[in-house]
């Protein structure tokens, strides 16, 4: 039985890469808004994991020769680096705006913590069952 290889854990897990990912965005933008020239970057992750997860379907393939009709892997899910580039706050090129980094940079560990909570639920709930069992 492979407990961690359900789908839930593996939105999850994709989730929290994603998060951290942003979140070393979000630091390098607010490192350098006083670059000349430089240019924010953000993670595009939400509507591509919405876009996977809805695309999916609930046949279970129970032999690596099946094939599986409109179902999308978690395994190659990553969450873009992206570069915001046709945007200008001011003389210098640089479009980074430190309030809404800062706003996003708390926004982003709130979303983290949230998910790791998540997680943290799950697996208490394996070690209620696994302890029940036993008992």
């Amino acid at each position: 039985m492979k407990i961690f290889n359900n789908r839930s854990f593996g939105v999850l897990e994709k989730s929290l890469d994603a998060l951290s990912k942003n979140h070393d965005a979000i630091s390098n933008n607010i490192s350098n808004v006083d670059t000349p020239g430089y240019k924010r970057e953000y993670v595009s992750f939400r509507s591509e994991l919405a876009n996977l997860l809805e695309n999916r379907n609930d046949l279970a393939v129970t032999n690596k020769k099946h094939i599986s009709i409109n179902s999308k892997d978690l395994s190659s899910f990553e969450g873009k680096v992206l570069t915001e580039e046709n945007t200008s706050a001011r003389s210098d090129e640089n479009n980074v705006d430190i309030d809404a980094e800062m706003s996003m940079l708390a926004k982003n560990t709130l979303e983290y913590q949230a998910l790791v909570q998540r997680i943290s639920g799950k697996f208490k709930n394996l070690q209620m069952v696994i302890q029940q069992a036993r008992g």
